[in-house]
């Protein structure tokens, strides 16, 4: 007795079906790739906000302690004191739950005064997380510079000031030695930049976050802090003419470290003296520099923030 079994037997896909659920899932894909990479970007920009929320707080802190900001640069020749020896970012490791990194750090100081020797300024090659933008996997570990040595980079770089011409320097938040208060700041904290994104290029000629002092290497830096628009190098012909105060830039563009910019789409994000941190678009480009000096008596509003 034969079996009817065609309503049972599997029915296979034909080549046009299969062409036909390709096309549908590409599509799919296609639609839904776009909008993952919009919530990681989302996610990461909210981060690298968190980050500078972070650095804000210990500035904020070592205010407090010290009634001041961190100086930009030592007054006297580089002794055994931290503040002659290391940038802000590495005086305010106490006030960023970094206080283990902090005790190694002092001890360097009394032991060595070139603080690119690793060991013993073991925080000259160590990554601090809340110093790295989270788009920027290069700086998750140590990098060898062109000077030969071991060093840990930095995604952030702090605001020292405004060249308003090649003869006149507004200082900023971090311009001053031995360093700014708050109250000083006759612009508004609200309407003084404090830090502000920008990438080590990949030449690695600058972003180191732990020493104020540049290793002996043709045209370094700057590394930790930085005016709008950063005076070139005497004699770098490379980059005399090049970049601007705020604008896109790439990391292979060596002549890229001397603006502020990320690796975010459309601007950057910049913590303010008053704490708060925005996200400024390359649209408020010409404004900018004038955010950069707290006591310059600009009056401007900075809308392309968010």
């Amino acid at each position: 007795m034969r079996r009817h079994v065609g309503s049972e037997r599997s029915r296979a896909f034909s080549l046009a079906e299969l062409l036909v659920a390709m096309g549908v899932i590409g599509l799919v894909l296609g639609l839904t790739l776009p909008a993952i990479q919009r919530v990681r970007e989302s996610a990461a920009r909210l981060q690298c906000q968190n980050n500078l929320r972070q650095i804000g707080i210990g500035l904020h802190n070592f205010h407090v302690s010290h009634n001041r900001l961190p100086p930009a640069r030592p007054e006297r020749f580089p002794s055994n004191e931290p503040e002659s020896l290391l940038s802000w970012m590495a005086l305010i490791l106490a006030h960023i739950d970094q206080g283990p990194l902090w005790e190694d750090t002092l001890r360097a100081c009394m032991i060595d005064t070139h603080p690119y020797h690793s060991p013993p300024h073991v925080g000259y090659t160590t990554v601090i997380a809340s110093y790295v933008c989270p788009t920027d996997g290069r700086l998750r570990s140590p990098h060898v510079t062109p000077s030969g040595d071991r060093a840990a980079f930095g995604s952030y770089v702090g605001v020292s000031g405004m060249s308003a011409t090649p003869f006149q320097f507004l200082p900023g938040a971090l311009g001053l030695a031995p360093g700014m208060r708050l109250t000083d700041m006759k612009d508004g904290t609200s309407n003084t930049l404090m830090v502000g994104e920008r990438p080590p290029p990949d030449s690695l000629q600058a972003g180191r976050w732990y020493s104020r002092l540049y290793v002996l290497e043709r045209y370094g830096g700057p590394d930790c802090i930085m005016a709008m628009p950063e005076p070139r190098w005497a004699g770098d012909l490379e980059c005399a003419r090049a970049g601007s105060s705020f604008g896109p830039g790439r990391t292979d563009n060596p002549c890229d470290r001397f603006h502020y910019w990320s690796l975010h789409p459309r601007g950057a994000n910049f913590l303010f003296a008053d704490g708060s941190v925005h996200f400024v678009r390359y649209t408020a480009s010409a404004l900018l520099p004038s955010f950069a000096s707290a006591s310059g008596g600009e009056s401007v509003t900075l809308a392309d923030i968010e």
